[in-house]
Protein backbone atom coordinates (compact mmCIF):
# COMPACT_ATOMS: atom_id res chain seq x y z
CA UNK A 1 0.00 0.00 0.00
CA UNK A 2 1.34 3.23 -0.91
CA UNK A 3 0.59 6.32 1.73
CA UNK A 4 0.35 10.00 0.43
CA UNK A 5 1.86 12.57 3.26
CA UNK A 6 0.12 15.75 3.95
CA UNK A 7 1.70 18.99 2.97
CA UNK A 8 2.36 19.55 6.49
CA UNK A 9 5.09 16.74 7.07
CA UNK A 10 7.39 17.75 4.89
CA UNK A 11 10.52 20.04 5.88
CA UNK A 12 12.35 22.23 3.63
CA UNK A 13 16.01 23.47 3.68
CA UNK A 14 16.51 27.18 5.07
CA UNK A 15 16.49 30.03 2.92
CA UNK A 16 20.23 30.79 1.87
CA UNK A 17 19.25 34.28 2.75
CA UNK A 18 18.44 33.50 6.23
CA UNK A 19 21.96 31.72 6.93
CA UNK A 20 23.44 34.90 5.13
CA UNK A 21 21.91 37.27 8.02
CA UNK A 22 22.47 34.87 10.73
CA UNK A 23 26.75 35.09 9.98
CA UNK A 24 26.50 38.75 9.27
CA UNK A 25 24.92 39.33 12.76
CA UNK A 26 27.72 36.58 14.55
CA UNK A 27 30.34 38.67 12.51
CA UNK A 28 28.68 42.20 14.12
CA UNK A 29 28.90 40.80 17.27
CA UNK A 30 32.27 39.27 17.28
CA UNK A 31 33.60 42.62 15.56
CA UNK A 32 31.76 44.49 18.45
CA UNK A 33 33.52 42.47 21.15
CA UNK A 34 37.15 42.68 19.93
CA UNK A 35 36.46 46.63 19.26
CA UNK A 36 35.44 46.85 23.03
CA UNK A 37 38.55 45.13 23.99
CA UNK A 38 41.06 46.86 21.65
CA UNK A 39 39.35 50.22 23.67
CA UNK A 40 39.69 49.10 26.76
CA UNK A 41 43.51 48.21 25.99
CA UNK A 42 44.30 51.34 24.32
CA UNK A 43 42.83 53.43 26.73
CA UNK A 44 44.84 51.29 29.52
CA UNK A 45 47.55 51.60 27.99
CA UNK A 46 47.13 55.65 27.54
CA UNK A 47 46.14 56.18 31.01
CA UNK A 48 49.71 53.96 32.05
CA UNK A 49 51.88 56.16 29.43
CA UNK A 50 49.94 59.28 30.65
CA UNK A 51 50.93 58.24 34.56
CA UNK A 52 54.55 57.92 33.62
CA UNK A 53 54.82 60.81 31.55
CA UNK A 54 53.41 62.79 35.09
CA UNK A 55 55.19 61.11 36.96
CA UNK A 56 58.58 61.63 34.85
CA UNK A 57 57.86 65.54 34.89
CA UNK A 58 57.41 65.74 38.63
CA UNK A 59 61.28 65.05 39.53
CA UNK A 60 62.26 67.27 36.72
CA UNK A 61 60.27 69.92 38.08
CA UNK A 62 61.59 69.81 41.50
CA UNK A 63 65.16 69.90 40.16
CA UNK A 64 64.24 73.00 38.23
CA UNK A 65 62.95 74.41 41.13
CA UNK A 66 65.85 73.30 43.12
CA UNK A 67 67.92 74.88 40.62
CA UNK A 68 66.29 78.35 41.09
CA UNK A 69 66.25 78.10 45.27
CA UNK A 70 70.63 77.50 44.42
CA UNK A 71 70.98 80.39 43.02
CA UNK A 72 68.69 82.55 45.16
CA UNK A 73 70.06 81.95 47.93
CA UNK A 74 73.77 82.51 45.93
CA UNK A 75 72.42 85.97 45.73
CA UNK A 76 71.52 85.95 49.23
CA UNK A 77 75.34 84.98 50.26
CA UNK A 78 76.60 88.52 48.36
CA UNK A 79 73.92 90.19 50.02
CA UNK A 80 71.84 91.22 47.32
CA UNK A 81 68.50 91.55 49.54
CA UNK A 82 69.73 94.44 50.85
CA UNK A 83 68.14 96.08 47.57
CA UNK A 84 65.15 95.36 49.39
CA UNK A 85 64.30 98.51 51.15
CA UNK A 86 61.63 97.57 53.43
CA UNK A 87 58.90 94.90 54.38
CA UNK A 88 56.69 93.84 51.31
CA UNK A 89 59.32 94.57 48.68
CA UNK A 90 59.99 91.75 46.15
CA UNK A 91 63.09 90.99 43.70
CA UNK A 92 63.29 88.55 40.98
CA UNK A 93 67.01 87.19 40.88
CA UNK A 94 66.92 85.32 37.66
CA UNK A 95 64.32 83.48 35.12
CA UNK A 96 64.47 81.29 32.17
CA UNK A 97 62.12 79.70 29.81
CA UNK A 98 62.76 77.22 27.06
CA UNK A 99 60.47 74.88 25.02
CA UNK A 100 59.45 73.18 27.92
CA UNK A 101 60.39 74.60 30.86
CA UNK A 102 60.33 78.10 32.56
CA UNK A 103 61.36 78.97 36.26
CA UNK A 104 62.15 81.68 38.37
CA UNK A 105 64.11 83.05 41.56
CA UNK A 106 63.24 85.80 43.66
CA UNK A 107 63.52 87.02 47.27
CA UNK A 108 61.05 88.99 49.29
CA UNK A 109 61.38 90.86 52.75
CA UNK A 110 58.93 89.57 55.09
CA UNK A 111 59.44 91.72 57.92
CA UNK A 112 62.66 93.63 58.66
CA UNK A 113 64.16 90.65 60.05
CA UNK A 114 62.63 87.74 57.80
CA UNK A 115 63.29 87.27 53.87
CA UNK A 116 61.70 84.29 51.95
CA UNK A 117 63.49 83.08 48.65
CA UNK A 118 61.26 81.26 46.18
CA UNK A 119 62.13 79.08 43.39
CA UNK A 120 59.64 77.80 40.63
CA UNK A 121 59.75 75.14 38.33
CA UNK A 122 56.98 74.39 35.73
CA UNK A 123 57.35 71.67 33.04
CA UNK A 124 55.48 70.46 30.07
CA UNK A 125 54.69 66.77 30.99
CA UNK A 126 54.42 65.39 27.38
CA UNK A 127 50.51 65.62 28.35
CA UNK A 128 48.61 68.09 26.26
CA UNK A 129 47.67 71.23 27.94
CA UNK A 130 49.28 69.62 31.40
CA UNK A 131 52.25 70.96 33.04
CA UNK A 132 54.14 69.71 36.57
CA UNK A 133 55.00 72.57 38.74
CA UNK A 134 57.20 72.45 41.81
CA UNK A 135 57.49 75.91 44.31
CA UNK A 136 60.04 75.69 47.07
CA UNK A 137 60.39 78.44 49.55
CA UNK A 138 62.74 79.21 52.57
CA UNK A 139 62.66 81.23 55.39
CA UNK A 140 65.22 83.43 56.18
CA UNK A 141 65.88 84.99 59.46
CA UNK A 142 68.24 88.39 59.60
CA UNK A 143 70.25 88.26 62.62
CA UNK A 144 71.55 91.90 63.85
CA UNK A 145 74.25 92.57 66.20
CA UNK A 146 71.70 95.02 67.90
CA UNK A 147 68.10 96.28 67.87
CA UNK A 148 67.84 99.64 66.11
CA UNK A 149 67.75 102.24 68.83
CA UNK A 150 64.41 103.83 70.03
CA UNK A 151 65.94 106.55 70.94
CA UNK A 152 68.45 109.46 69.94
CA UNK A 153 70.77 108.80 72.77
CA UNK A 154 71.47 105.63 74.09
CA UNK A 155 73.67 105.27 77.39
CA UNK A 156 74.08 102.93 80.53
CA UNK A 157 73.89 105.77 82.57
CA UNK A 158 71.26 109.00 81.65
CA UNK A 159 73.36 111.67 79.40
CA UNK A 160 74.59 114.66 79.86
CA UNK A 161 72.71 117.55 77.39
CA UNK A 162 73.98 120.89 77.57
CA UNK A 163 71.40 123.49 76.96
CA UNK A 164 73.15 124.61 73.85
CA UNK A 165 73.14 121.04 72.50
CA UNK A 166 70.05 119.68 69.87
CA UNK A 167 68.62 116.56 70.54
CA UNK A 168 65.54 116.01 67.85
CA UNK A 169 63.09 113.13 67.98
CA UNK A 170 61.00 114.45 64.50
CA UNK A 171 57.33 113.07 63.87
CA UNK A 172 57.61 110.47 61.77
CA UNK A 173 56.08 110.39 58.17
CA UNK A 174 56.77 108.67 54.68
CA UNK A 175 59.38 106.47 54.75
CA UNK A 176 60.41 106.90 58.53
CA UNK A 177 56.99 105.27 59.61
CA UNK A 178 57.52 102.25 58.09
CA UNK A 179 61.62 102.22 59.65
CA UNK A 180 60.63 102.98 62.93
CA UNK A 181 59.51 100.14 65.53
CA UNK A 182 56.21 99.17 67.04
CA UNK A 183 56.70 100.88 70.25
CA UNK A 184 57.32 104.59 70.64
CA UNK A 185 60.41 107.04 70.61
CA UNK A 186 62.07 108.84 72.68
CA UNK A 187 65.03 111.95 73.02
CA UNK A 188 67.14 110.06 75.51
CA UNK A 189 67.01 106.77 77.47
CA UNK A 190 68.56 103.99 79.68
CA UNK A 191 69.33 100.22 78.17
CA UNK A 192 72.41 97.80 78.83
CA UNK A 193 74.98 97.83 76.23
CA UNK A 194 74.19 95.75 73.46
CA UNK A 195 76.39 92.70 73.97
CA UNK A 196 76.36 91.14 70.84
CA UNK A 197 78.41 94.26 69.45
CA UNK A 198 81.12 93.44 71.05
CA UNK A 199 81.69 90.65 68.28
CA UNK A 200 81.35 92.52 65.16
CA UNK A 201 84.18 92.32 63.06
CA UNK A 202 84.81 95.70 61.57
CA UNK A 203 87.25 96.74 59.26
CA UNK A 204 89.87 99.10 62.07
CA UNK A 205 90.51 102.90 60.73
CA UNK A 206 92.70 105.12 62.59
CA UNK A 207 90.86 108.62 62.13
CA UNK A 208 93.58 110.54 61.98
CA UNK A 209 94.85 109.20 58.57
CA UNK A 210 91.25 109.92 56.93
CA UNK A 211 91.26 112.39 54.69
CA UNK A 212 87.65 112.03 52.95
CA UNK A 213 83.99 110.70 53.93
CA UNK A 214 83.61 107.19 54.92
CA UNK A 215 80.98 104.66 53.86
CA UNK A 216 80.27 101.18 55.65
CA UNK A 217 81.00 99.73 59.26
CA UNK A 218 84.08 100.86 60.77
CA UNK A 219 85.89 100.49 64.00
CA UNK A 220 87.90 103.22 65.47
CA UNK A 221 91.83 102.35 66.45
CA UNK A 222 91.30 104.98 69.05
CA UNK A 223 89.09 106.52 70.79
CA UNK A 224 90.07 110.33 69.98
CA UNK A 225 88.96 112.16 67.25
CA UNK A 226 91.77 114.93 66.17
CA UNK A 227 90.72 115.76 62.27
CA UNK A 228 87.56 115.93 60.95
CA UNK A 229 85.08 112.87 60.04
CA UNK A 230 82.55 112.19 58.49
CA UNK A 231 81.44 108.38 58.38
CA UNK A 232 77.86 106.86 56.53
CA UNK A 233 76.92 103.74 58.35
CA UNK A 234 78.48 102.55 61.96
CA UNK A 235 81.26 104.15 63.84
CA UNK A 236 82.13 102.10 66.88
CA UNK A 237 84.99 101.92 69.39
CA UNK A 238 85.65 99.52 72.06
CA UNK A 239 86.85 102.85 74.81
CA UNK A 240 85.60 105.90 75.40
CA UNK A 241 85.20 108.47 72.77
CA UNK A 242 86.40 112.16 73.26
CA UNK A 243 85.70 114.68 69.98
CA UNK A 244 88.02 117.13 69.43
CA UNK A 245 87.32 117.54 65.79
CA UNK A 246 83.85 117.31 63.75
CA UNK A 247 82.53 114.40 63.60
CA UNK A 248 79.52 113.48 61.42
CA UNK A 249 77.94 110.02 61.57
CA UNK A 250 74.65 109.51 59.41
CA UNK A 251 73.50 106.14 60.91
CA UNK A 252 75.11 104.75 64.62
CA UNK A 253 77.66 106.00 66.73
CA UNK A 254 78.77 102.90 69.06
CA UNK A 255 81.39 103.74 72.01
CA UNK A 256 82.22 100.50 74.37
CA UNK A 257 82.77 103.88 77.02
CA UNK A 258 81.17 107.23 77.33
CA UNK A 259 81.21 110.01 74.83
CA UNK A 260 82.57 113.34 75.54
CA UNK A 261 82.95 116.47 73.09
CA UNK A 262 85.99 118.13 74.19
CA UNK A 263 86.35 121.21 71.37
CA UNK A 264 84.36 119.18 68.11
CA UNK A 265 81.60 119.12 66.99
CA UNK A 266 79.25 115.86 67.08
CA UNK A 267 76.72 116.16 64.53
CA UNK A 268 74.77 112.50 64.48
CA UNK A 269 71.66 111.78 61.84
CA UNK A 270 70.07 108.16 63.44
CA UNK A 271 71.43 107.68 66.92
CA UNK A 272 74.19 106.99 69.86
CA UNK A 273 75.02 104.49 72.14
CA UNK A 274 77.36 104.16 74.54
CA UNK A 275 78.33 101.46 77.47
CA UNK A 276 79.59 104.56 79.89
CA UNK A 277 82.28 101.82 80.47
CA UNK A 278 84.06 102.98 83.75
CA UNK A 279 80.96 104.78 85.36
CA UNK A 280 81.36 108.42 83.81
CA UNK A 281 78.15 109.20 81.72
CA UNK A 282 78.23 110.31 78.01
CA UNK A 283 77.38 114.19 77.44
CA UNK A 284 76.88 116.70 74.66
CA UNK A 285 78.37 120.12 74.65
CA UNK A 286 77.19 123.21 73.29
CA UNK A 287 76.96 123.21 69.31
CA UNK A 288 76.24 119.55 69.14
CA UNK A 289 73.15 117.94 67.37
CA UNK A 290 71.72 114.33 67.39
CA UNK A 291 68.68 113.68 65.11
CA UNK A 292 66.81 110.69 65.09
CA UNK A 293 66.52 108.64 62.07
CA UNK A 294 65.31 105.49 61.83
CA UNK A 295 66.37 104.72 58.45
CA UNK A 296 69.56 105.82 58.48
CA UNK A 297 70.35 103.41 61.59
CA UNK A 298 68.32 100.63 59.67
CA UNK A 299 70.28 100.92 56.33
CA UNK A 300 73.74 101.64 59.09
CA UNK A 301 73.00 98.43 61.09
CA UNK A 302 72.12 96.30 57.86
CA UNK A 303 75.46 96.26 56.64
CA UNK A 304 75.94 94.09 59.79
CA UNK A 305 73.30 92.00 59.73
CA UNK A 306 73.55 88.81 58.19
CA UNK A 307 71.17 85.57 57.14
CA UNK A 308 70.75 82.82 59.76
CA UNK A 309 69.69 79.33 59.45
CA UNK A 310 66.68 78.83 56.76
CA UNK A 311 63.54 76.88 57.30
CA UNK A 312 62.06 75.18 54.33
CA UNK A 313 59.16 74.43 53.00
CA UNK A 314 57.75 72.52 49.10
CA UNK A 315 54.65 73.13 47.60
CA UNK A 316 55.08 70.09 45.82
CA UNK A 317 54.38 69.33 41.79
CA UNK A 318 50.99 70.01 40.84
CA UNK A 319 49.34 68.94 37.50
Amino acid sequence: MIRYGSMSDRTDPPAPSGRRGVALLLTIVIAAVVGMCTLALWRASAAATRTFTLEAAGPRSDALADSAIARATADMAIGGWRTLGRPGEMRVIASGTSRLTRWHADVGRVTWSALVIRGVGVVRSGARGVSAHADVRRIVPLVAPMPVPDAALIGVAWWSIDAGASVEVPVASGAEVACRSSGGVVASARHPFPVAVDSLRLPLIDPDTVRDSLVGAFRLTRGRITRPLRVVGIVAVDTELVIEADLRVTGVLVARGSVHTAGGRLDVTGAVVSGDMGGGPSGLGAGDRVRYDACAIRRAVERVTSPGPTSTWTILPVF
